[in-house]
């Protein structure tokens, strides 16, 4: 079963009277502790908050620039001459209603648009960045602490000026790199140089020092893939034996005891797997909760993904295109694949066939490259995977600023929601949804990564002889976005970016609040069902209508701005924002009065008046040009 996990920082749920904090996962619209459900978890209890409703239900807040299909947003009450007016009927539409509510709110929480917002995180947070301001070429040569943190710019030497840290001036000539992370967010960097390769440790925990530990441990261009649940290394291995008649090939999976890394130095091969001639693309391993896999060349030109146990190494299945694709076309091609440690789940990332890519491409547009295909499938109904499962396309963007381009593709799932995923296209990092994942969710912006501004003659106040700055630092490399790599990683919770420049290292762990929001989490949801035995109306009709409008008007009177699409370095998204005008309600309208009978007529204007108020609400939110009037305070004050 795919799970559905999120974070909530204590607004939507309490334990033992207390407001929760931390991960929570639904199941039979019950929240429970943890990412995933377990013999340990606990019940939450909702706090009746529109968040918690949210939750429960499952929703997921996954706005983009893309336009918003209303249809799924707000739904028409089912009215009709021929209904019966009873309180199933009252029922019903009073849930349509709710669920309208339900719906507004969630269009008003958006992704964290901005994956590294140095400048703008906390001050008392994971985010910093590792780099010296002085070195052999400074006579001052007086900084011995590589951690820095994001209070304003400053001047930073290249690595190979440094002497004050053993062996670091040896990171500006990385050519090659691979890092993972501990559960302690402690971490080992392997890189590789034209001459030699290095390991280097250190912690996403703010200001953490970082070290070389080793030298020539690890080959150059080996990729590892860590499992933190065996605490276990896995690496494929590609060897070659000839004879004096053929050549043959074949792949080792191999096992490394990682425990003896830290406290040795060294590597413990505890087990070697021999998968045979098998064509292994990539040499790289995707592990899950019981699942690994790796993607495999069929001796047709196939690319099909080989999934065992990985504590049994017993074969669990193959996927491939050719199983879940439309037979009229040539097959797709998978390029990556992530697999969940929570519950398996597998997701998949394909291009279309060359002629296809073509057609769906735009050739000389805004956006020149062609789709990915993305699937995600349920490791538990491998059997049932047919041409019918689910495929959304990914829309895909080049920035307008540089970066460090290569040949890799990779997807990541979120460790802290299960319906986002990281996107490594080239070099080019993205956050994406699940549900959504057209257009961009995030992605990194360089202009907030504190780097020196342009400096003039006579524009400082500080004095010669105690400037922090060198002569002409802005044209050292180190004093400006120049990028060796930009890694994505994961641990059992998290996933860490680690941006390589020459000079700098920046360490980003991903937040818990990977969502922006534009009206308040802890906004109560007002309606609750009443219970009545009335075959007709009933007396709580209006109680139940006005906590129903209480709920329409809250959510529009707490948005503090409504998230619009800009145009950021070339990519459209939801970053920029606007303020919004009233709308007019004449409140009188939205309910039962004393002296009106329960007929179709009256009822059809309650409802249906209350359905436009929604529909108000909702242009407002999502039309670029944010149409209102002024509210009618007078009135919204008879409401209350």
């Amino acid at each position: 079963m795919i799970e559905y996990f999120k974070f909530t920082g204590g607004e939507a749920f309490t334990l033992s009277g207390k407001d929760y904090n931390g991960f929570f996962n639904v199941r039979d619209q019950v929240a429970f502790t943890g990412r995933t459900f377990t013999a340990n978890s606990e019940a939450l209890s909702s706090k009746d908050t529109f968040l918690s409703v949210a939750f429960l239900q499952k929703k997921e807040f996954d706005r983009t620039a893309a336009p918003v299909d209303t249809s799924d947003i707000l739904t028409v009450p089912e009215i009709s001459p021929r209904n019966i007016i009873d309180q199933s009927f009252i029922d019903k539409n009073l849930g349509i209603l709710n669920q309208n509510n339900i719906n507004l709110f969630s269009l008003n929480i958006i992704s964290n648009t901005n994956l590294l917002d140095f400048a703008n995180s906390a001050k008392d947070g994971d985010s910093y960045f590792l780099g010296l301001s002085s070195g052999k070429n400074d006579l001052r040569n007086d900084d011995f602490s590589a951690p820095k943190d994001n209070i304003i710019p400053i001047q930073i030497d290249p690595f190979s000026f440094i002497e004050n840290i053993e062996d670091l001036n040896v990171l500006d000539d990385t050519i090659d790199s691979e890092i993972f992370v501990y559960d302690d967010s402690s971490y080992f960097y392997f890189t590789s140089t034209p001459t030699n390769s290095y390991t280097f440790s250190g912690s996403f925990v703010k200001n953490t020092q970082i070290e070389r530990v080793d030298s020539g441990l690890f080959p150059a261009n080996k990729k590892f893939t860590y499992d933190n649940s065996t605490d276990t290394l896995f690496t494929l291995v590609t060897s070659a034996s000839t004879t004096s008649s053929s050549r043959d090939i074949e792949v080792i999976l191999k096992l490394y005891d990682n425990s003896f890394l830290n406290p040795c130095g060294n590597l413990k091969l505890k087990d070697e797997i021999n998968l045979g001639d098998q064509v292994v693309i990539d040499e790289s391993v995707e592990i899950g909760k019981n699942l690994l896999g790796y993607r495999v060349l069929s001796e047709t030109g196939e690319v099909f993904i080989e999934l065992k146990n990985k504590f049994s190494n017993a074969s669990v299945g193959t996927i491939s295109t050719s199983t879940f694709g439309d037979p009229n076309i040539d097959a797709e091609s998978i390029v990556a694949f992530d697999i969940r440690d929570t519950d398996d789940s597998i997701l998949i990332l394909t291009t279309p066939p060359p002629n296809q890519a073509a057609i769906e491409g735009d050739p000389g547009g805004t956006n020149p490259l062609p789709p990915f295909y993305l699937y995600q499938i349920d490791a538990e109904k491998l059997t049932d995977i047919g041409p019918r499962i689910d495929r959304k396309v990914i829309g895909r963007w080049i920035p307008d600023y540089e970066y460090n381009e290569t040949n890799e593709i990779k997807v990541f799932f979120s460790g802290t929601d299960s319906n986002i995923f990281t996107l490594y296209d080239s070099g080019f990092v993205t956050t994406r949804f699940i549900s959504n994942p057209s257009y961009i969710a995030g992605f990194p912006s360089y202009d907030n990564l504190l780097y020196l501004p342009t400096m003039y003659f006579n524009d400082t106040n500080e004095k010669f002889d105690t400037i922090q700055k060198k002569f002409n630092s802005n044209i050292l490399k180190s004093n400006f976005y120049n990028n060796i790599n930009f890694l994505v990683t994961k641990n059992s919770s998290n996933v860490f970016y680690f941006l390589h420049n020459i000079g700098r290292i920046y360490l980003f762990k991903e937040s818990n609040l990977v969502y922006k929001n534009f009206v308040p989490l802890n906004l109560p949801n007002l309606y609750d069902k009443m219970v009545s035995c009335e075959s007709s109306l009933g007396i709580s009709l209006n109680s139940e209508l006005q906590n129903i409008i209480k709920d329409s008007i809250n959510i529009f009177l707490n948005l503090s701005l409504i998230p619009v699409e800009t145009i950021s370095d070339g990519i459209p998204i939801l970053r920029g924002s606007k303020g919004y005008e009233g709308i007019d309600v004449e409140f009188r309208d939205l309910e039962f009065h004393d002296n009106e009978e329960a007929n179709y007529s009256v009822v059809s204007r309650v409802f249906n008046d209350i359905y436009k108020l929604q529909k108000s609400i909702l242009d407002v939110i999502i039309k670029e040009e944010g149409k209102g009037v002024q509210t009618n305070v007078a009135n919204e004050e008879e409401l209350y």
